[in-house]
């Protein structure tokens, strides 16, 4: 149970940075570095719990559907 509430506490933290994005056309260095941290950050979220045979497939799910959301949102996405 302390997984799951340390997964959404960071999670609801890496979403409240989501809602103040910069502009889709912005290919800025620091939108370029919004974006990577962003996906970075939802990578960096899943790993913590691949060793929770339970909880590991919907921490994946919920991190790799939050990296499609930021490359959809963005042309300066590394992919």
């Amino acid at each position: 149970m302390q997984d799951e509430l340390e997964f959404f506490q960071t999670w609801w933290k890496i979403l409240r940075k989501y809602w103040n994005l910069p502009a889709k056309e912005d290919r800025g260095q620091e939108a370029n570095a919004f974006w990577n941290g962003l996906c970075d950050e939802c990578r960096v979220l899943w790993r913590k719990y691949k060793g929770n045979t339970l909880f590991e497939p919907f921490a994946r799910k919920m991190c790799l559907e939050l990296i499609h959301e930021v490359q959809r949102r963005s042309d300066v996405i590394e992919r």
